[in-house]
């Protein structure tokens, strides 16, 4: 089960990956993981989650910082 901050920060990379107008495919291919991942990890209902790695690559790929996806305050 995905704890609120795992769907904080997939969120958070979901909104970026949207408004850049990236699929999951495209972001997959980017940090070097299967399409399918990308979708199990935005999926609610799966227990894939993004680990400290995969936000570093994916904050590479789309040119931002890893901060972007962290929220402010703890939850």
């Amino acid at each position: 089960m995905k704890s609120a901050f795992d769907t904080f920060v997939i969120d958070a990379i979901r909104r970026e990956r949207i408004a850049q107008k990236v699929s999951q495919a495209t972001l997959a291919y980017g940090i070097g993981v299967s399409a399918g991942f990308i979708g199990m990890v935005e999926n609610p209902d799966s227990p894939k989650k993004y680990n400290l790695t995969h936000l570093n690559e994916i904050a590479k790929f789309l040119g931002c910082s890893p901060r972007k996806f962290l929220p402010e305050e703890p939850i």
